[in-house]
């Protein structure tokens, strides 16, 4: 494209605000249209954290690409001047000394990922109070950590603004025909447009997306400081489905189940937790941490999951060249925040071609991208 290119970017979530971010560095004269504010409540890239971890089992894509993700964080926190990634680390509990974790331990070697194999006895060095005679090991990642989720989507609006995008909030767009789209005040066209709505976007474009959206909840616990953050860190049981935090910025120790939900609309459902997620958090912090049984709740988030059948992500032409979606994150996009706008913007500039891996086209069901306890 030439030194003019035009792109309206649909939605500042971390699809949205990474891709206007790159297209903007690259010259491009780019609209963001958000229905809200970036990061909003019902937003699927807001609240105060999401998990960056590299290990992605035996794929070795989706590792680099998280890997690439932390150092783009990195970077854009000494752009914006704010603290983005908290540098906890990562602790796995794997259960199986042959499984998912082994298998990534293994790539992260191969891609000179620092990672290391611990027994139960580190792990337990690693909590005040923690389960291991489950364990076959631990996977330790000591430059993983907890992105704050909400300053980071504002953060990437903010420096695209600052280097010449226009962000126009509390508009609800809608595709027209020919390419164009209206946000109320008549047709727009530009050459190239971005739908990157998350969970709307099945709203808008129906069944040929092959997106579901799920009601996933996050759960939060009243505990003493000994479990802030910056002393313990983030966690995952994949076998278990589950994960969380140390107490981020007086939130709470997150603990919750990473099981796919029932189907949710975002414009029409209570964000209201489940009471079957509840208990499962309040199970998996009984099983795991013990000392946290019974630990008060300090409050939830009703977040969505937008996934595609495989959970790979869904980047590709709607249609012409012209037209792009991008989403699908499967409950695994955030952490790879800029390098993820850097690769649609690849794609959506000319300069990469379209990826088969992102396709609009049928799909192998598998979950195994995320930490939800099966390999597909």
């Amino acid at each position: 494209m030439g030194d003019d290119a035009s792109a309206i970017v649909v939605g500042a979530g971390v699809f949205g605000a990474a891709t206007a971010l790159a297209l903007t560095r690259r010259g491009w004269r780019v609209t963001v249209l958000e229905r809200a504010t970036p990061g909003h409540v019902g937003a699927s890239s807001g609240g105060d954290s999401r998990l960056l971890r590299s290990s992605h089992g035996g794929e070795r894509y989706y590792t680099q690409l998280a890997w690439d993700g932390r150092s783009a964080w990195r970077a854009l926190e000494a752009d914006a001047g704010r603290e983005v990634l908290v540098e906890t680390g990562i602790v796995w509990f794997a259960r199986d000394e042959r499984g998912w974790e082994a298998d990534s331990a293994q790539v992260c070697a191969e891609l000179g990922i620092p990672v290391e194999r611990v027994d139960g006895d580190r792990v337990a060095e690693l909590f005040p109070s923690v389960r291991i005679d489950d364990l076959a090991f631990g996977l330790w990642e000591p430059h993983a950590g907890v992105l704050r989720a909400r300053v980071g989507v504002q953060a990437m609006v903010d420096l695209a603004v600052r280097e010449g995008a226009t962000v126009r909030t509390g508009v609800t767009a809608r595709a027209v025909a020919g390419g164009a789209v209206d946000a109320g005040d008549g047709p727009q066209w530009a050459d190239r447009t971005i739908w990157a709505c998350g969970p709307w976007l099945s709203a808008l474009f129906g069944d040929r997306l092959g997106l579901t959206v799920t009601q996933q909840d996050a759960c939060y616990f009243t505990t003493s400081a000994q479990w802030r953050a910056d002393r313990v860190p983030a966690w995952v049981d994949f076998a278990g489905a589950a994960y969380g935090t140390g107490d981020l910025d007086g939130h709470g120790f997150k603990c919750s189940t990473d099981r796919q939900g029932p189907p949710f609309d975002p414009d029409r459902d209570d964000r209201m937790p489940l009471p079957a997620h509840l208990d499962a958090a309040r199970e998996i912090l009984a099983h795991r941490f013990p000392a946290l049984a019974g630990a008060p709740l300090a409050g939830t988030r009703t977040c969505q999951y937008t996934t595609t059948a495989d959970t790979e992500f869904l980047i590709a032409p709607l249609d012409t060249e012209e037209v792009w979606v991008a989403g699908g994150g499967s409950g695994h996009a955030f952490k790879h925040g800029p390098a993820l706008g850097e690769l649609v913007a690849d794609m959506v500039d000319g300069s990469r071609k379209p990826d088969a891996r992102f396709a609009l086209s049928a799909r192998t069901p598998s979950g195994s991208l995320r930490t939800a306890g099966h390999r597909g």
